[in-house]
């Protein structure tokens, strides 16, 4: 075993030989507990009050408003960023879901008032004016989760900035689960049961702990230790790395090359201070650890004002987009456009240093020659041989003496490039712009890749 082999063993630690039915069986296991926390609620009531007066129609719209509430608790903590939940399926994976759990909440809250109005016959609930105060509570939560979901749903569409759609998402987060919480147990019939007011109160104390966890106790614990930047580099137009060292006596946190982590910098000199998420560009194998960051925002658009010195507080690292944790894939198939080749970048790297025998095809699409980042360094990995990689590089706007491949990757083009019988289990790795994420995810699986060897990470909400 190579020195750099070692390193990377202790670098990311048990997690990248972790074996896919490992995996898949913890990820059952959360799935299950998941499930089980959600309706337990249901469970209780049946053991402790198996007979009801309720008509079923009302006690169905009252089992809506209950699971309903169970979900949205579930919200807080799915969106904290626990590393045993995110462990098996990957930080995107849990947050595409925490969206569709949101959606499904409103729906049976929906449900649950239409439903109670109906079973009871007190239209009455819906329109009138003059109603209980518990009925008013219950009227704004189901507003503020309306407003949460239409915004989260839209935001892009209405071009909402996202630490101004995160600060309103957090506080419609507080006013749904109080408000909602005081609802249920001021006005629920089912609540006055002493077993369903425990679980109701542990689901708020969880919700809430979870919130502190994630928004207090996490980042001054990040605060204490913070990273100091050692070096700031213009890889292209608009396009920098930043080099970061852990506190003087302490290793870099362990991590797969391919994952990313969470960046709050504080530079201080009237520079903002927000957290962001970037792709780890650099490799375990390596001293630090660093991202590479394009100017796409108003906050990105001061990456470069980041000097030597400045310090930064690092959470991470989430992903599961490394070959690392797909150890059986000998051939590979690299897909990214623009700036999405970081994390291609860091594997690429790794492979390099630690000798990796894994046949790689990268195709890199761009707008012009300037865009294409340490495109000297890749050049000097596929002379090197390790890995076998060859590099196609297609480009939307060429200038006349380009020699490479011009235009968009398309499912053609793929197909050009990639023989048709792989020797060995074949994984392919997209990082590129959603929709065309969308298109060569489709083209890949036309040309007969199988979609759990299609690997790809939305690692933004």
């Amino acid at each position: 075993m190579t020195i750099a082999t070692e390193q990377t063993h202790m670098a990311t630690g048990s997690s990248a030989g972790w074996s896919a039915r490992d995996r898949m069986g913890s990820g059952f296991l959360r799935i299950f507990l998941y499930l089980v926390i959600t309706v337990f609620a249901l469970i209780l009531l049946t053991l402790v009050r198996p007979h009801t007066r309720d008509g079923f129609i009302y006690q169905l719209g009252k089992n809506c408003g209950l699971v309903a509430f169970i979900i949205l608790a579930l919200q807080v903590v799915l969106a904290a960023r626990f590393k045993w939940i995110e462990r098996p399926f990957g930080l995107d994976m849990v947050f595409r879901f925490h969206r569709v759990a949101g959606v499904m909440a409103l729906c049976l809250i929906l449900l649950h008032v239409a439903l109670v109005s109906w079973g009871s016959g007190h239209w009455y609930l819906l329109t009138s004016l003059h109603v209980r105060w518990q009925v008013w509570l219950g009227r704004v939560a189901l507003l503020a989760l309306l407003t949460t979901v239409t915004i989260s749903v839209l935001r892009r569409k209405w071009n909402i900035e996202f630490e101004s759609w995160r600060t309103l998402h957090n506080v419609l987060a507080v006013v749904i689960l109080s408000v909602g919480f005081v609802h249920s147990f001021s006005m629920g019939g089912d609540l006055r049961v002493p077993a369903m007011q425990i679980y109701w109160v542990a689901a708020l104390i969880g919700a809430g702990t979870a919130y502190l966890l994630h928004k207090v106790a996490r980042p001054v614990r990040l605060q204490r230790n913070p990273y100091i930047v050692t070096a700031v580099r213009q890889e292209a137009p608009r396009i920098w790395t930043i080099h970061l060292e852990p506190p003087a006596g302490q290793c870099v946190y362990p991590y797969a090359p391919g994952q990313f982590h969470y960046v709050t910098f504080r530079r201080g000199r009237g520079l903002p201070v927000e957290e962001h998420v970037w792709t780890i560009s650099s490799t375990p194998t390596r001293p630090g650890i660093a991202s590479t960051i394009k100017e796409v925002g108003d906050f990105t658009s001061t990456i470069g004002q980041t000097q030597v010195g400045d310090w930064a507080d690092l959470d991470g690292p989430y992903g599961r987009c490394s070959y690392l944790f797909y150890p059986k894939e000998d051939e590979l198939v690299f897909i990214c456009g623009g700036i999405g080749v970081t994390p291609f970048l860091a594997m690429l790297r790794h492979m390099h240093d630690t000798g990796a025998r894994k046949k790689v095809l990268l195709l890199w699409s761009n707008r012009t020659e300037e865009e294409l980042v340490a495109r000297q360094e890749l050049d000097q990995i596929a002379a090197s041989g390790r890995p076998q990689l060859k590099i196609v590089l297609f480009l939307t706007k060429p200038g006349p003496d380009w020699q490479g491949e011009r235009g968009r990757i398309s499912k053609e083009a793929i197909a050009k490039y990639l023989e048709p019988q792989a020797r060995a289990p074949r994984g392919a790795y997209v990082c590129c712009p959603p929709p065309m994420t969308r298109v060569i995810i489709r083209a890949l699986q036309d040309l007969g890749i199988p979609p759990h060897r299609i690997h790809d990470e939305g690692f933004s909400l």
